[in-house]
């Protein structure tokens, strides 16, 4: 999934992922595998377990998520 920082608590070392389905979800520190310092607003990439966010890496700037919805008439096919 991919979404972006939220909030993140230095003291509790605990923060939220806002995703792309406008959910928030719980991280901890240990789940964080960037070398790069943790920073509100940054784009992520993560899984989910059990509603939580695991396996954090910053998202690549050049990465795009694109979801494509298409429609076909196959009534013009001949």
């Amino acid at each position: 999934m991919v979404g972006s920082i939220f909030l993140f608590d230095e003291e509790t070392n605990e923060g939220e992922i806002l995703g792309v389905d406008k959910k928030r979800y719980y991280f901890h520190i240990g789940e964080w595998l960037s070398p790069c310092y943790i920073n509100i607003g940054q784009r992520v990439s993560y899984q989910l377990v059990d509603n939580e966010a695991r396996n954090i890496l910053i998202e690549n700037k050049f990465t795009t998520e694109y979801i494509i919805h298409l429609k076909i008439d196959l009534s013009l096919a001949v």
